[in-house]
C-alpha cells in the first residue's frame, strides 16, 4: 500500500516533538531525550493512567490499521470477482481502482435507465470480550462497561439495544422513524414528501394520471368541471384548461384531489398510503429501506447503528453526548476488540431491473459483498474516534511524559494512513452499492 500519511498529521507530529522539553516533568534532559527517543515502547502502564491510556489508544490504532489492510484486500477481490462475471477489466491490484471499474458500469446502467437497489442488513457482530477486559484490566480501568456522567451513552451496536437505535446507511433495513428518504415494496404511511404513488382520501402535489375527483389545480390533460382563467370562470367538459381547474382532470394534474392516484405521484403530500419514496426532515414511520438515519425506540431488539443505552455487541467506540466517560480507556479498548470482530452471515437483498448479467453477479457474490460490508461498518466508528484524539486529550488525563508525546506523534502520523484505508473500502461500498454519495 502506498503512503498515505496526510501533511496535516505530519504537522501534529512536528509540533508534539517540538513540545518535548516543555514535558520534562522534573527529569533531566538527558532523560527526556531517552524517553522520546524511545517513544511507544518505553512506556508503562503503571507509571501514569495517561501513559497507560496512550498504550491502550496505540495499540488498538495498530490493530484496527490491519483490520484496514485487511478489508482493503477483501474488497479489491470482491470488485474484481464482480468484474469477471461482467467480462471487464480484472488487473487492477488497487481496492480503489477494482472498485472503479464496477463502479463505471454500473453508473452507465443506471444513466441507461436499469435500476439497480442493493440493501445489505448486517449481522450480528460480537467483539471480543477478553481483549476488551485485558486491555481495559492493563489501562487500570476499573467501570465495565463504560458509563456516562452528565450525559447519554451512545456506541456502535451490531446487537440488541436497551433504548434508542440510530441507524445511518446508504441503504438501510428500517422499522422504525426515517429522517431521509424511506423506501418501500409496500405501502406506508408518509408524513414527508411522497413519490411514487399515493391512495386514497386525499393528496397535494403532482399526479401524471390526473384526478377523478374533487381537484383543483394546474391540467395539463382535459378539466371537466369548471376552468378560471383570467377572463373568469367557465364550465368545461373534457377541454383544455389554461388556469385553475375545478372538478376532475384527465392527466398532468398538480394541485390537490380527494381520490387516489393511480399513476406517478410525485412532490407532495399523500393522507393515504404511498407505495415508493418518502422523503422526510422530522422522523416518520417507515417499514422499508431508509436513505437516512432511521431511529428504533423502545429497546431494540436488533440494533445496527448508534445505540442509546447498552448494547449486546458493541462495533465502536462508546461517546458521551453531554457529559464524560468515566473511564478514559474505554474507547480504546473497545477500539482494540472491534478489530477481530465475529460476525454471523449479513442478509443481502437485491433487485436489478435491465441487466440480467449485473443481477447474476449480485446473487453470486452477495455473501462475499454482505461480508466487506459488514466488517466496513465494524471498524468505521473505531477508526474514526480514535484517529482523531489529540495530545491535550492525554494530556488531561495525567503525566505523558516525553516517551508519551512522541508516541502520540509518531502514532498520529501513521493515523492518516489507516484513515485513507478506509477511506478506499468505504467509497467501494458505495461503488458496489450503485451510490455516487
Amino acid at each position: 500500500m502506498s503512503n498515505r500519511t496526510s501533511f496535516k498529521y505530519a504537522t501534529v507530529a512536528a509540533f508534539a516533538l517540538s513540545a518535548l522539553a516543555a514535558l520534562t516533568n522534573g527529569c533531566s534532559a538527558a532523560q527526556s531525550a531517552q524517553q522520546a527517543a524511545e517513544g511507544c515502547s518505553g512506556l508503562s502502564a503503571s507509571a501514569s493512567s495517561a501513559q497507560a491510556t496512550i498504550i491502550a489508544w496505540q495499540t488498538a490504532l495498530t490493530n484496527l490499521g490491519t483490520a484496514a489492510t485487511n478489508l482493503e484486500a477483501k474488497w479489491l477481490a470482491t470488485c474484481n470477482e464482480m468484474n469477471g462475471a461482467l467480462n471487464l477489466d480484472t488487473t487492477q491490484t488497487d481496492a480503489g481502482k477494482a472498485c472503479g471499474v464496477l463502479s463505471t458500469y454500473i453508473n452507465a446502467d443506471l444513466a441507461a435507465g436499469v435500476t439497480v437497489s442493493l440493501v445489505v442488513a448486517p449481522g450480528s457482530c460480537q467483539a471480543s470480550a477478553s481483549v476488551e477486559a485485558s486491555c481495559e484490566a492493563s489501562a487500570n480501568c476499573t467501570v465495565t462497561p463504560a458509563t456516562c456522567t452528565g450525559g447519554t451513552i451512545e456506541v456502535g451496536c451490531n446487537g440488541s439495544c436497551s433504548a434508542e437505535c440510530d441507524v445511518t446507511a446508504p441503504s438501510a433495513a428500517c422499522t422504525g422513524s426515517c429522517q431521509g428518504s424511506c423506501t418501500a415494496s409496500a405501502a406506508v404511511q408518509c408524513s414527508g414528501t411522497c413519490s411514487g404513488q399515493c391512495s386514497a382520501p386525499t393528496w397535494s402535489g403532482t399526479c401524471d394520471a390526473g384526478c377523478t375527483a374533487s381537484f383543483s389545480g394546474s391540467c395539463g390533460g382535459n378539466c371537466t368541471g369548471s376552468c378560471k382563467a383570467s377572463s373568469g370562470t367557465t364550465q368545461v367538459t373534457s377541454a383544455a384548461c389554461a388556469g385553475t381547474c375545478s372538478g376532475t382532470c384527465s392527466a398532468k394534474a398538480s394541485g390537490s384531489c380527494s381520490a387516489a392516484c393511480t399513476g406517478n405521484f410525485s412532490g407532495g403530500q399523500c393522507s393515504g398510503m404511498c407505495t415508493g419514496s418518502c422523503t422526510v426532515s422530522g422522523g416518520a414511520s417507515c417499514s422499508g429501506t431508509c436513505n437516512g438515519t432511521c431511529v428504533v425506540t423502545g429497546g431494540s431488539a436488533s440494533c445496527n447503528g448508534e445505540c442509546k443505552g447498552s448494547c449486546s455487541a458493541s462495533t465502536s467506540p462508546p461517546t458521551c453526548s453531554g457529559g464524560s466517560l468515566n473511564c478514559a480507556a474505554t474507547a480504546s479498548c473497545q477500539g482494540q476488540a472491534s478489530a477481530s470482530l465475529t460476525c454471523s452471515p449479513p442478509q443481502v437483498s437485491v433487485t436489478v431491473t435491465g441487466d440480467a448479467l449485473l443481477l447474476a453477479a449480485y446473487q453470486q457474490f452477495s455473501g462475499d459483498i454482505g461480508t466487506a460490508f459488514n466488517q466496513t461498518l465494524a471498524i468505521k466508528g473505531p477508526i474514526t474516534t480514535l484517529a482523531g484524539e489529540t495530545l491535550g486529550a492525554f494530556q488531561a488525563i495525567g503525566d505523558v511524559g516525553a516517551g508519551g508525546a512522541a508516541c502520540v506523534a509518531t502514532t498520529l502520523s501513521g493515523a492518516g494512513s489507516v484513515t485513507a484505508s478506509l477511506n478506499v473500502s468505504v467509497s467501494a461500498s458505495a461503488s458496489v452499492s450503485g451510490s455516487t454519495s
